[in-house]
């Protein structure tokens, strides 16, 4: 009898165990390739130069198929600039007391900020990548095959160095400039789907 209670107290114990370590929900593979990445997440330094402004601080940019959320926090936590845009479209940049809307978020930057930032040609080149919507000359590493420089709509892209991210090389830091303005870039962390 104390041999039955001991056999059924060590499968119920491998039972429940089992049950602990299984997935509740499907598992989303990684991305084969850069450009497969349909959400993505970045955080690190970022250093803004203007011909009347010098930024740096730290940003976070989330985005997504329809959506992203850019921001840049200036050193100690000062000077937040919130760049959205939502689903439907709308873009929304918020900086000191000011929310101001519209549909370019390029545009918005220029009229508000006085910063030339293609945000849509930024979401390919932070990957990596050259925007399909324009042509690009790219130059890449004869051993790694990954961009060195990418120039494109009168934007200089150059990458110094990459990360490993689920198998696939991301950006780790670049510069995307077209004088007067220059954006580095250090990118301390990806998360990717």
């Amino acid at each position: 009898m104390n041999n039955y209670r001991v056999h059924f107290i060590i499968i119920l114990a491998v039972f429940l165990s089992a049950c602990g370590t299984t997935p509740t929900g499907p598992i989303t593979p990684p991305p084969s390739s850069a450009d497969a990445i349909t959400k993505w997440e970045t955080s690190g330094r970022v250093g803004i130069r203007t011909p009347d402004d010098a930024v740096s601080g730290n940003f976070n940019w989330q985005k997504s198929s329809t959506e992203f959320a850019l921001k840049i926090v200036g050193p100690f936590g000062q000077g937040a600039t919130k760049l959205n845009q939502s689903e439907s479209g709308t873009i929304t940049l918020a900086y000191e007391d000011k929310v101001i809307t519209g549909r370019d978020s390029a545009q918005l930057l220029q009229q508000e900020l006085g910063w030339e930032f293609p945000v849509n040609q930024v979401t390919y080149w932070i990957r990596g990548l050259a925007s399909p919507i324009s042509a690009a000359q790219i130059s890449t590493d004869p051993d790694t095959k990954l961009p060195n420089e990418i120039e494109q709509d009168g934007w200089l892209i150059s990458y110094s160095s990459f990360i490993k991210v689920d198998g696939l090389s991301l950006p780790k830091k670049m510069q995307v400039s077209k004088p007067p303005f220059k954006v580095n870039l250090i990118i301390n962390k990806w998360t990717i789907q």
